[in-house]
């Protein structure tokens, strides 16, 4: 919000104080084992059509929405347990110097276009984005690492949201005996590296085990990020694997063959 010049009207207290007491309020919603995820997200308000007068003249719109994990897990189950195919879309990531990644925002519909193209190719793909220069950025709604030489190696942060869960493979690094390195990334090193993955909140990292059809290492989950799911499940006292296992029940249970939760 700061980047974009908009004051919500609220303190980071008061956001954090308004934000528990809807955590209270939706416990009673979820399953047993599923978990809530929620956005914080923030508008510049009500314009007439066509108005970009400055931000303070509007009264800003504060969203705080809640969502089961539960339906998100179940579709990501196959992914946590195989992996998931990273298919490069021809739609490249917006430049930062048009749109700066580091602003997590809601203008997203490259992202779309994206998936939308990655999986016109293959179902289960999931889109890994390109920069104007032939570098790999991120995907749709994670960012995007490859294991290679003992190193856990990630675009640099200028071309994407530098994420929370990002951050967190950085900080448990050491503890894997790896290291943590940003550089320029290429399609070229992403077929020859021996694992991949991405990173995002809701489901802390999925194996991809394939990019435009050729196999990353063996083609399947990887060692390394079976101890660095791991050495996270130890950090936060759940295992995403198994609460996705566990959490899904209910859901599959209740709906049809076949079908997805969204």
């Amino acid at each position: 919000m700061k980047a974009l010049d908009i004051d919500c009207g609220m303190s980071i207290e008061e956001m954090e104080q308004a934000t528990l007491e809807l955590i209270e309020l939706n416990k009673a919603t979820i399953e047993p084992y599923d978990d809530l995820m929620w956005n914080n997200d923030c508008s510049r308000g009500i314009a007439k059509p066509f108005d970009a007068g400055p931000y303070d003249s509007y009264e800003r719109t504060v969203f705080i929405m809640f969502i089961p994990l539960g339906p998100f897990m179940v579709d990501a189950l196959d992914g946590l347990e195989n992996g998931v195919p990273a298919v490069i879309p021809p739609t490249r990531n917006v430049p930062a110097r048009f749109l700066d990644p580091k602003i997590k925002n809601r203008n997203r519909i490259h992202y779309g276009r994206g998936m939308r193209e990655a999986r016109k190719v293959d179902p289960r793909a999931e889109a890994l984005f390109l920069d104007d220069d032939g570098y790999v950025t991120e995907g749709g709604g994670a960012n995007f690492l490859i294991v290679k030489d003992g190193a856990f190696m990630s675009p640099e942060g200028r071309n994407i949201l530098r994420g929370i869960t990002r951050e967190d493979v950085r900080d448990l690094a050491p503890q894997l005996g790896m290291e943590f390195v940003e550089t320029d990334i290429e399609p070229y090193d992403v077929m020859t590296a021996d694992e991949a993955f991405f990173a995002s909140t809701p489901f802390f990292v999925m194996p991809v085990t394939s990019i435009d059809g050729r196999p990353i290492g063996s083609g399947r989950p990887g060692p390394v990020v079976d101890r660095l799911i791991d050495a996270f499940a130890q950090q936060v006292g759940v295992h995403p694997i198994e609460q996705a296992r566990k959490i899904g029940q209910p859901y599959l249970a209740d709906r049809p063959k076949g079908s997805r939760p969204y």
